[in-house]
């Protein structure tokens, strides 16, 4: 018969690794504020130190520790595990790893090493050094930090994708394992949280949909000390994580795998890129007056609800436009008159770059009006397939619209009231 997990938190002692920052380190603090002495483990002492100082602030009188170790090292492992001796354990918190970005075959391969030493080999050794202890005694737990990646490939992150699996793999094993005596054993997975470890990457991955958007640390350390103290063998913080990885089970691993390449931007996207072009029966002068102000332009207001600001003032200028959901920041960027204008345009998930040019006939009572849109960003690559077609009807619609108020533009009694 398996029993209730049993965590006792007062009087007794913690292990937390990669307590230098991040999770480790906010982790380390709810634990002391539940009354437990505190062993923290880093690689950069002087970081585990600041951790030790803000823990000791928050909570007097703590006893706390700390072990300057690599964990990608054995020596560093042993170390730790020297330092702890044969004082209980009540709680170890296997929080210390690390990503890289990048294809396998063009990694740097001892980086990676490291990598499997600190994310896999590290936390089986430490899960053997204190786990048959709290069996004996029947309480305690362990909390295993793997990640939402675990649930599926992920190119571009093949090994640290592949360490977290192995993590959530083996907490699952250990939590049917030692269930029965009352420890518990809970694998966090978090999605991409707001730690540090995105900067420790190495690489520049804000662009890709997975890593623009980073959560806040104090939600998924809760949700991982109520999962510890329930006994749940797994914890995904977060609803569309849980989404995420829920939908591992109903997708062909080799649409998996790719689906999350993409998401990792592992082949990004080109541009989306829209070219409308117009003749407008008005000089260029007409047009260009049009064109720079919005607010005599109709379709601004139907197409994009509302937009703020003069862009009639030039480079520089500054106007915000919503583009229905998107709220867009936009700066002109090239105003020559009569001929470009310009602006570039920035919102959640869209990076966007607009240039209209004017050319007059041969006659110059009329203008070849074209305009170039490229997008870059999680949404127009998302939703390639039905944001180009619609960008091109909208943009036609406001040459349609452009047209038309050129031609009224003309009319003598518009010429009177200008």
């Amino acid at each position: 018969m398996s029993r209730s997990p049993q965590v006792h938190y007062r009087g007794n002692r913690a292990v937390v690794t990669g307590a230098s920052s991040g999770l480790g380190r906010g982790i380390a603090l709810r634990l002391a504020e539940r009354g437990m002495s505190l062993v923290l483990s880093g690689r950069n002492e002087a970081r585990l130190e600041e951790t030790a100082a803000q823990i000791r602030t928050a909570v007097p009188g703590i006893e706390l520790e700390t072990v300057t170790a690599d964990l990608a090292t054995t020596d560093g492992v042993a170390a730790l595990i020297a330092h702890v001796g044969e004082s209980p354990v009540e709680v170890l918190v296997n929080n210390a790893g690390f990503g890289t970005y990048g294809t396998f075959a063009e990694a740097d391969g001892e980086r990676e090493d490291d990598e499997i030493a600190v994310d896999v080999s590290a936390v089986v050794a430490l899960a053997r050094a204190f786990l048959p202890g709290m069996m004996a005694r029947g309480h305690g737990g362990i909390l295993n930090v793997a990640s939402t990646i675990a649930f599926q490939p992920a190119p571009t992150q093949a090994v640290y994708g592949a360490s977290k699996a192995f993590v959530l793999s083996f907490s699952q094993a250990l939590w049917a394992e030692a269930r029965a005596t009352g420890v518990s054993v809970t694998a966090l997975c978090p999605g991409p949280t707001r730690t540090g470890f995105v900067d420790a990457l190495g690489a520049e991955v804000g662009h890709t949909v997975i890593y623009s958007r980073l959560a806040e640390p104090g939600p998924v350390i809760e949700a991982g000390l109520r999962a510890l103290d329930k006994g749940r063998a797994v914890v995904v913080p977060g609803v569309l994580n849980k989404l995420s990885a829920m939908s591992s089970r109903f997708i062909p691993r080799e649409w998996m795998a790719r689906l999350t390449g993409w998401l990792l931007g592992a082949k990004p996207a080109p541009a989306l890129v829209v070219n409308n072009e117009a003749l407008i029966p008005a000089p260029p002068s007409t047009v260009w007056k049009l064109l720079t102000r919005f607010e005599r332009w109709p379709s601004w207001y139907r197409d994009c609800r509302w937009v703020l600001g003069d862009s009639a003032k030039g480079v520089g200028a500054s106007f915000s436009w919503k583009a229905h959901p998107v709220e867009l920041e936009s700066k002109v960027v090239a105003a020559e008159r009569d001929r470009r204008f310009a602006f570039t345009a920035d919102g959640t998930g869209v990076h966007a770059e607009r240039a209209f040019t004017l050319e007059p006939t041969a006659d110059g009572q009329a203008t070849l009006i074209t305009s170039h849109e490229t997008q870059t960003g999680w949404l127009p690559r998302f939703g390639r397939a039905i944001v180009g077609p619609k960008l091109y009807a909208a943009n036609q619609r406001m040459f349609a619209d452009l047209t038309r108020a050129a031609g009224a533009s003309l009319t003598p009694a518009a010429q009177l009231a200008a």
